[in-house]
């Protein structure tokens, strides 16, 4: 699903939760953050807000993290975020793989003047991925939610992810 472009140059990642609803057999769903039943889909973005890959969704209780290692975009990806890759940016849920993250503030303490700019400057760069995400869940099946059999779920994420890399990459 990888787009040739992005593969060369820096990209972004970060996560939404596709809404299913409650389903019977199926744990793991709820996620009290979003408070809400779905799917963690993982998105990879190039710096240009256009969609470049997407993950196998996973259960909406996983964190970022957690999610961008089981649904196989860690392993397609691994190059940007390894040392000497050209690099991927993420928000403060990915601190720890090796991505591009905002500093957290100390415990007890307050960021530097530094490292302000540098987050007001990674939140700038991260603003793509939040458009790419945007476009992605303008689809109505990901808008609304997906009401029919769970297992179908990737296929119709691979499918709507494809049209919207067409869509968007032409």
């Amino acid at each position: 699903m990888r787009h040739a472009q992005a593969q060369r140059e820096g990209v972004l990642v970060d996560g939404f939760v596709a809404p299913v609803g409650e389903r019977k057999g199926h744990d793991g769903l709820y996620s009290g953050k979003k408070h809400l039943c779905g799917q963690n889909v993982q998105v990879v973005a190039d710096l240009d807000g256009r969609v470049a890959d997407a993950g196998d969704p996973v259960p909406g209780a996983r964190h970022d993290a957690a999610a961008f290692f089981v649904s196989g975009l860690a392993e397609r990806w691994s190059g940007h975020y390894a040392p000497g890759g050209p690099g991927m940016t993420g928000d403060g849920g990915y601190r720890g793989i090796g991505m591009i993250t905002p500093d957290r503030k100390p415990r007890g303490g307050e960021l530097t003047d530094g490292q302000k700019a540098y987050n007001r400057s990674v939140d700038r760069i991260r603003a793509a991925v939040e458009r790419a995400i945007a476009h992605l869940k303008s689809w109505k099946i990901l808008k609304t939610g997906y009401h029919r059999i769970m297992h179908d779920f990737p296929d119709i994420l691979r499918t709507v992810t494809m049209l919207e890399i067409y869509r968007a990459w032409g």
